[in-house]
């Protein structure tokens, strides 16, 4: 097949390309907003502290880093089904959509004044909200052709893009019967922080070992009953929270609940044949590797905190979310990402290069927040605030994954190609691109 673009990157020539750098940027201002609110620790962030961080950890959930869970979906999953791939347009209006709502949160924070933040915040998370929605026809299409080529994750493979767009609609739904509904803000952030990204990043390490690479760590006949006990889980771990401070299970059953997920995902995706394969020499990422192992850790960190063997204060957010943002999902959605695009140059699995300045920045960071939760257990105090060391290793890595996206696209030499390697085995005609039936163009 011939390259589609001659001797040099074109942004807008594959649509995970336009949402991978809106994801980087985006990033960028996420960060600023932290790192703000952070610098001024006024009245007004005491007083609003919980709607604060609700926006800020949507910011985060359904703004940059759903960016790159959409951009990879928009440019495999039309591949995978061999469907009609994703109209331009919509994609234009998912991104748009969600670079302003952005923008708006991160306005009606840094003004300061109350009457703007609800104003501005409401818009901004509008926006996110209906983004998603946006997506319901093409995941409905990818749906109705889900018997095409789901064999090797199942329901992993289509589920993902079902749920955004109800997730969008719970979401905004919950912000406004936040003063009606005591618990609302905490439900909606659960199920996008604590049910939606875990499944999302797993489905994604699944596919690079189980489809990408054909390793079978998880044989195909089981991918839909695993599917449904991790779904379980997960729902059982977010609503266990209720039924503890109502006083209906012990808060250790509540505990166990919230780890369970996270060890039985890492048990399932078979860390040992994983290893196995390795030491056979064959190739992988390195960065979905790492962030498979930092799911027990998840667990753990998830299980101490509820037992207040880890404690820390209401403004900063837990230690198992940091672990869950950065070391797992952060850095599994990134590999990916880099992964998918060297397909897309044709660059040979045998001769990739590592990104170990990123990787080693990342795991850094989530290491100090290992040592800093550990050191807490051991010293039994509680931990004021997050260690600026680990935000300067995770600020690194947004730094170093700006570089390469940046002079990967604008500034490589390589071919592109439409249809990324390995991939084309999907479509009836590879060079037509997916969804193309020759018997309906011939008539």
């Amino acid at each position: 097949m011939k390259s589609d673009v001659q001797h040099k990157q074109h942004w807008a020539v594959g649509t995970y390309i336009d949402l991978m750098l809106a994801a980087i940027v985006m990033q960028i201002v996420f960060f600023a907003t932290c790192f703000w609110v952070g610098w001024n620790g006024s009245d007004f962030y005491q007083e609003n502290l919980e709607e604060i961080q609700y926006i800020i950890r949507m910011q985060l959930g359904l703004g940059w880093m759903m960016c790159i869970i959409s951009g990879l979906g928009f440019s495999l999953l039309p591949l995978i089904y061999d469907v009609p791939g994703f109209e331009k347009t919509v994609m234009r209006i998912y991104v748009g959509m969600n670079i302003f709502g952005q923008l708006l949160i991160m306005a009606s924070i840094v003004f300061g004044d109350i009457s703007l933040f609800y104003s501005l915040a409401t818009i901004g998370l509008t926006l996110l909200c209906t983004s998603l929605v946006c997506l319901a026809q093409p995941a409905m299409s990818i749906f109705k052709s889900k018997n095409t080529n789901s064999d090797k994750l199942g329901p992993f493979s289509y589920s993902v893009g079902l749920i955004m767009p109800v997730l969008g609609i719970i979401t905004i739904g919950c912000w406004v019967a936040r003063d009606s509904y005591s618990g609302a803000l905490e439900i909606s952030e659960s199920l996008v922080m604590d049910f939606f990204i875990p499944l999302a990043v797993t489905t994604i390490i699944i596919s690079h070992f189980n489809r990408r690479l054909d390793w079978e760590i998880i044989n195909p006949k089981h991918t839909g009953k695993i599917f449904g006990i991790f779904t379980i889980l997960l729902l059982l771990a977010i609503f266990g929270e209720p039924l503890a401070n109502e006083g209906d299970i012990s808060t250790r059953i509540f505990a166990i609940l919230s780890a369970l997920p996270y060890l039985f995902m890492f048990i399932v995706i078979n860390p040992k044949k994983i290893i196995i394969q390795i030491k056979q020499g064959n190739p992988f990422n390195k960065m979905i590797l790492a962030s498979l192992f930092w799911l027990p850790f998840i667990g753990i960190a998830a299980y101490a905190e509820i037992m207040n063997y880890v404690e820390t204060t209401d403004i900063m957010m837990s230690y198992y979310r940091w672990i869950l943002i950065f070391g797992f999902s952060f850095q599994a959605l990134w590999g990916f990402a880099a992964y998918l695009h060297e397909d897309h140059k044709r660059v040979s699995i045998h001769r990739r290069n590592s990104q170990w300045l990123i990787l080693i920045a990342i795991n850094l960071g989530t290491i100090v927040t290992v040592i800093s939760g550990a050191s807490s257990w051991y010293s039994g105090e509680k931990l004021e605030q997050y260690p600026r060391i680990g935000i300067g290793f995770y600020a690194l890595s947004y730094l170093l994954i700006l570089i390469y996206w940046i002079k990967d696209i604008f500034f490589s030499i390589d071919e592109w190609y439409r249809v990324p390697m390995y991939y084309d085995k999907y479509l009836a005609n590879p060079e037509r691109g997916s969804g193309f039936d020759l018997e309906l163009s011939n008539d």
